[in-house]
C-alpha cells in the first residue's frame, strides 16, 4: 500500500493509474486520481436515497419532514442523496436552495442527464454513489412513512439483511391504494405463493432498508419500478434475513406520479419469473 509524506498511517491511500499511448505508440503512465479513506471512522451508517423526476413542488416539504425526523429521533451519521433524473422543472435548483436550510441532513445532489432510463436506473445509480452502510429509498412525493426509518435501523443493527415496509399486514393499511392496484396485488401474492412457496404480503413497495454492499454484490439490472421486487427477491434467495414492518402509504398531494402500470407490469412479472427460475436452479445471480 503506497504511503504519502505527511499523512497519518491510519489513512489508506489508493493511487489509480492509466496507461495512454502517444502518437509513436509509446506507453505514458499518468496518475488519474488519488483517494484517501479512513473507513472505520468516516463510513456513514445510512444513505437516504431520494430519486426525483419533476418534483420541484415536493422536494422541499420532503426534506423538511426528514429534518423533523432527524430532530425527533436524534438521527446522525447519515446522508441524504437526492438524485435528479434530468427533470424538466427546477427540481435540481430547488435542492440547491435547500442546502443552507437543512445543513444537518448532509445533502448530496446529483443530476443525471438524458436519456432517462427509468426509476430503477436512477435508484441503481444512487446505490452506486451512496456512502452509507445501509440504503433507504424514499419517494420524493412524500408518501412514504419515513417515521419508520429509526425502526428499520434497529432491525438491521439486530441482524436483518432487508426490512420491508408492508402495506398488507394490518387491516386498513392499504386504504390509500387504488382498487385496481389492490386487485393486481392480490394476483401478485397468489403467483408468489404458487411459484415461490411463500406467503409474502408485500414485496413491491420501494420503501425498505438493505445493506448497500450486499445488494451491489448481488447485481441489479432492472431499469423500471420492478427494481423493488428485484432487490427483495435477490436478498431473500441469497439466504438473507428479511423482516416486515406494517404501515400504510400516503397519497401524493402535488405533481404527477410517473408509475404507469401498463408499462411497468411486464417488468414485475419478469422479475418474479426470474426469481422462480432461480429457485429451480437456473441461477439469477
Amino acid at each position: 500500500m503506497p504511503k504519502r509524506d505527511g499523512l497519518n498511517n491510519e489513512y489508506e491511500v489508493y493511487l489509480i493509474y492509466a496507461f495512454p499511448v502517444d502518437a509513436e505508440g509509446e506507453i505514458m503512465p499518468s496518475k488519474l486520481s488519488e483517494e484517501i479513506s479512513q473507513f472505520e471512522s468516516s463510513q456513514l451508517e445510512l444513505s437516504i436515497i431520494v430519486p426525483c423526476l419533476d418534483e420541484e413542488e415536493n422536494i422541499e416539504p420532503l426534506l423538511a419532514s426528514l429534518d423533523d425526523l432527524r430532530t425527533q429521533y436524534n438521527l446522525a451519521n447519515f446522508e441524504t442523496l437526492v438524485l435528479d433524473d434530468s427533470s424538466s422543472d427546477r427540481t435540481f435548483e430547488k435542492v440547491a436552495e435547500c442546502f443552507p436550510k437543512f445543513t444537518k441532513l448532509n445533502i448530496r445532489a446529483i443530476r443525471r442527464y438524458e436519456p432517462r432510463r427509468g426509476y430503477g436506473a436512477i435508484v441503481r445509480f444512487g446505490i452506486a454513489h451512496a456512502r452509507g452502510k445501509y440504503c433507504v429509498p424514499v419517494s420524493a412525493d412524500g408518501v412514504d412513512p419515513i417515521e419508520l426509518i429509526p425502526v428499520f435501523l434497529e432491525k438491521v443493527r439486530s441482524g436483518a439483511d432487508l426490512v420491508q415496509c408492508s402495506r398488507y399486514l394490518n387491516l386498513g393499511d392499504d386504504d390509500t391504494i387504488p382498487i385496481k392496484y389492490k386487485f393486481c396485488q392480490t394476483g401478485w401474492r397468489f403467483l408468489i405463493r404458487m411459484l415461490m412457496g411463500q406467503n409474502i404480503r408485500d414485496s413491491t413497495y420501494a420503501f425498505k432498508i438493505f445493506r448497500r454492499t450486499d445488494v451491489l454484490a448481488l447485481g441489479l439490472t432492472t431499469n423500471g419500478f420492478s427494481i423493488s421486487p428485484e432487490i427483495f427477491f435477490k436478498v431473500l434467495l441469497s439466504g438473507g434475513r428479511v423482516e416486515h414492518v406494517p404501515s400504510g402509504q400516503g397519497v401524493r398531494q402535488r405533481g404527477k406520479s410517473h408509475f404507469i402500470f401498463r408499462r411497468e407490469g411486464v417488468g414485475f412479472v419478469c422479475v418474479l419469473l426470474r426469481a422462480w427460475l432461480h429457485r429451480l436452479g437456473i441461477l439469477w445471480f
